[in-house]
């Protein structure tokens, strides 16, 4: 799915400060060189393969030679074996000096293996990096690594000097927010299929201290994994690029290119990495994913610079972005049934396809009137002519995925991301938003529009850190978009614009022009209230 044209001059401005560090040099903290080890699988010979790992590879190459960085060894797919990864981060540790940054990034196949040193592990199990030719018998069985192994590697790093940021975007572990409904298109994990190792000579390079080791034996490091123990890591779409990603490898590289500089001051922060990154991922796999990152302890992470823009030669002119197209590519849609339900039936604003089967970006089900995307119920009580309501409510998703890219602000479901059921209390938080004026607004499942804030009397209220909004679930069914944007200065057009589409199926419109409302140096977030019913204030 892409978004429309006229979103193209939002984008421009809201990217300003971004597509500006063109223009830049990224440093390390010490003002050291930047290398980095990029490594991305798909093709495995005995694990389902993966549709975004090797693009992740090549977009975080992209994107740090967008911005000066020369030292770059790319590994993939079969290049990707365990020696010749060994070879490149030896060969970098080589090169490395004090005060240089080494990014190594891997993404593809994550699992987890009975602990190799008893103890070791609150789990139980090691994670375990599983590689293209990985087999449970020999010699397939001596291609993976394991967690530890890559602290040994860092270890060495961090003894020449250099300091090192590691992108893990894989899986090995973890639970699922929410069930994935059967009835959409299928979901692809970064995590390989259980198995167990029937021949295995492996002798890992790590060591029992390296399996004991804690946070405090790394001083110089700056740790992005792409779940926490509770959630899974899925391939997802990205709004105008037909492949599938990893969210942590993408939000990564558009951080790279500036966008987690939110003060504009030149320097980022590992708070500002972090929280953009842990944003832009909770946004773009619909909650399905929280990342996990880690630092040295003590560390203050407001004071703590990951890396520099140092103002320099015109860095490589290759991008990474994908640019939005002129039109709006027709989302697809089937229903479930033998019975054409859907043909004839107009699009209100966004346009669709047809089709059959379950690989449709959005499945209505005319039995239970329900529309299924991205493995949830968006929408229930539906029947086949809301359905493009529901995808004007799709499109105005993708929008806000793309307009929220670069300056994304921070917005929470509290307690969880789970479905919540009718009667429950939930809660929204918006938080960082000390003395900026907010904006509030819903896009419910069926495509229909309501302004939640501010009121007549509330326009010109500074906020306080957070801005909490309470909820009770209630019909109808399906999910609320609840989308928060915050600015330093008032936006009253932007509240007349909400004014004139609220309590109106008028998605589309949220769509295709929200960006032109968007001020300069706006910040905009969403999370997605799944539920059992509505919500309501």
């Amino acid at each position: 799915m892409t978004v429309f044209v006229s979103m193209a001059a939002a984008l421009a401005l809201l990217t300003m400060a971004a597509t500006d560090s063109l223009a830049k040099v990224i440093e390390a903290p010490e003002r050291g060189a930047v290398r980095a080890v990029l490594i991305g699988i798909d093709l495995y010979r005995n694990v389902p393969p993966l549709h975004g790992a090797v693009a992740d590879a090549d977009d975080l190459s992209l994107s740090l030679r967008s911005v000066g960085v020369e030292d770059m060894t790319l590994l993939k797919n079969g290049a990707a074996d365990r020696e010749g990864i060994f070879h490149a981060i030896e060969a970098v540790t080589e090169r490395a000096g004090p005060g240089d940054l080494i990014v190594l990034g891997i993404a593809g196949h994550g699992s987890s293996e009975p602990e190799r040193v008893k103890g070791s592990k609150p789990s139980g199990r090691d994670e375990v990096y599983i590689l293209a030719g990985f087999d449970t018998r020999l010699p397939g069985s001596r291609e993976r690594i394991f967690g530890d192994e890559f602290k040994t590697l860092i270890r060495k790093l961090e003894s020449k000097g250099a300091d090192v940021i590691f992108i893990a975007d894989t899986c090995h572990a973890g639970g699922m927010t929410r069930d994935v409904d059967p009835r959409g298109a299928e979901i692809t994990w970064r995590q390989a299929p259980s198995y167990t190792i029937e021949e295995d000579d492996l002798a890992p390079i790590s060591t029992t201290a390296d399996a004991l080791s804690t946070g405090f034996d790394f001083k110089r490091l700056t740790f992005l994994a792409a779940v926490d123990e509770n959630t899974k890591s899925p391939e997802i779409s990205i709004p105008g690029i037909p492949q599938k990603r990893g969210a942590l490898s993408y939000a990564t590289a558009r951080a790279f290119e500036g966008a987690a500089d939110r003060n504009a001051d030149g320097a980022v922060s590992r708070r500002e990495l972090f929280e953009y990154v842990r944003q832009a991922v909770y946004q773009f796999t619909n909650q399905r994913q929280n990342i996990f990152t880690e630092s040295p302890p003590g560390t203050d992470l407001d004071r703590a610079v990951v890396y520099h823009y140092g103002a320099g030669a015109q860095a490589a002119a290759e991008k990474s972005n994908t640019p939005l197209p002129a039109e709006p590519a027709p989302i697809s849609v089937a229903a479930l049934g033998s019975e054409p339900v859907l043909q004839g039936i107009d699009p209100a604003v966004t346009p669709f396809k047809l089709m059959e089967g379950y690989d449709a970006e959005l499945v209505f089900d005319p039995e239970k009137h329900e529309a299924i995307a991205g493995g949830d119920v968006v929408a229930s009580g539906v029947g086949a002519g809301d359905m493009p309501f529901v995808v004007d409510r799709m499109a105005a998703l993708d929008a806000l995925k793309r307009l929220s890219e670069t300056n994304p602000q921070t917005v929470r479901v509290t307690p969880s991301d789970t479905v919540h059921r009718e009667g429950e209390r939930v809660g929204v938080t918006v938080s960082d938003i000390t003395g900026r004026k907010l904006v509030l607004f819903d896009v419910t499942g069926d495509g229909t529009v309501q302004f939640l804030y501010p009121g007549d009397n509330e326009v010109d209220a500074e906020m306080s850190q957070t801005f909490d909004l309470d909820l009770s679930v209630v019909a109808p069914f399906g999910t609320d978009l609840l989308v928060a944007v915050t600015s330093e200065t008032p936006m009253p057009d932007l509240i007349e614009f909400l004014k004139q589409n609220d309590r109106r199926r008028t998605a589309g419109n949220i769509a295709k022009r929200l960006g032109e409302f968007l001020p300069e140096g706006a910040r905009l977030g969403f999370t997605v209230l799944y539920t059992s019913a509505g919500a309501k204030l």
